[in-house]
């Protein structure tokens, strides 16, 4: 009888360290270290390994008191860590779009021509397509030091000063790839502190406190029926002949992008008919940095009117170096 409970401990042990070999194989494991035990039967062994994992049998499996070596859990299909992004949908109404301003680098000029274009238009609603702030001292191209916090209060008075501009009217933010320096900065310096609330943008720059309207990174916002995003959620668009073409050639439909610093439209007509066009967007900063000094960039902004029903109508401006909206 102790014989037998030794026989039975060294098989139970061998399935326990190898659940992943076939029964043949463990049975050929234990032939090999205690073939004595089992009379060097192989298929003996077989069938005992058989038997302790509940595969000979229902009757021999209701025999089997301890069924804890059974593994007959059902394996399900892992949950995906795929990320859905709902877009944000843009109230109806006429919105004042400004692009890269990339503050502190951002240029007064330009941000003062686009604002009162937007007085004179009355504009329902402010749109910050990403590249607001340009996070340069947490950048990784950038060579001399900088002063971050020093960034975050001239973002701060920015902010400030376009709510004095814009009093009573909601304001959207969508952070572009400038933003996300902030958080890729907590990754590769500070992981404990990325999921904390006092690391995230929206509450260093007090948004809530502001009114204004905070959105993820990489989402989509739809202005009616017209998808529009920063520009870098592609991992590029050509900008040979124009950087409108180059989304349109990534986006297959109308669309808006910002993020080349540049004004364009393209326009095509499908197969149904239907004219499609995409717009860039021009940008509110420094046409001349000092890592690219040369630039074919434009200073620039939108206005989007949004109706109810879904329909869109894009107004593209371009600023000239003297301030004048064309």
């Amino acid at each position: 009888m102790a014989r037998d409970k030794k026989g039975t401990g060294i098989v139970r042990d061998a399935i326990r360290r190898f659940p992943n070999l076939g029964n043949r194989a463990i049975a050929r494991y234990i032939l090999y270290r205690h073939g004595d035990l089992f009379e060097n039967d192989l298929e003996k062994i077989r069938s005992r390994v058989r038997t302790i994992r509940g595969k000979n049998g229902k009757r021999m499996r209701a025999n089997v008191s301890d069924k804890s070596l059974f593994f007959d859990t059902p394996v399900y299909m892992p949950q995906t860590w795929r990320k859905t992004r709902t877009p944000y949908k843009l109230p109806p109404g006429l919105w004042l779009v400004l692009s890269d301003l990339h503050v502190p680098y951002h240029e007064p000029i330009a941000i003062e021509a686009a604002v009162q274009y937007g007085h004179s238009q009355k504009v329902d609603g402010l749109f910050l397509n990403g590249d607001f702030q340009d996070c340069a001292a947490i950048g990784f191209w950038y060579k001399e030091r900088r002063d971050f916090m020093e960034e975050v209060e001239a973002t701060i008075d920015m902010l400030d000063w376009l709510r004095r501009e814009f009093p009573n009217i909601p304001f959207v933010y969508l952070p572009g790839n400038h933003e996300f320096r902030l958080p890729r900065y907590y990754v590769a310096h500070a992981p404990e502190l990325i999921e904390t609330p006092l690391a995230a943008m929206e509450t260093m720059l007090g948004f809530e406190e502001r009114h204004i309207e905070f959105l993820d990174y990489n989402q989509k916002v739809m202005a009616g029926e017209l998808p529009v995003i920063h520009g870098h959620e592609y991992s590029s668009i050509s900008k040979a002949v124009n950087m409108a073409r180059g989304l349109f050639l990534k986006t297959k439909t109308f669309a808006a992008c910002a993020h080349g610093h540049s004004t364009s439209e393209h326009s095509v007509r499908d197969i149904n008919d239907v004219m499609l066009t995409t717009w860039s967007f021009g940008c509110l900063s420094d046409l001349h940095p000092d890592w690219n000094p040369f630039s074919d960039w434009n200073w620039g902004f939108a206005i989007i009117n949004v109706e109810a029903n879904g329909f869109f109508e894009v107004e593209n401006r371009r600023i000239l170096s003297n301030g004048k909206v064309v």
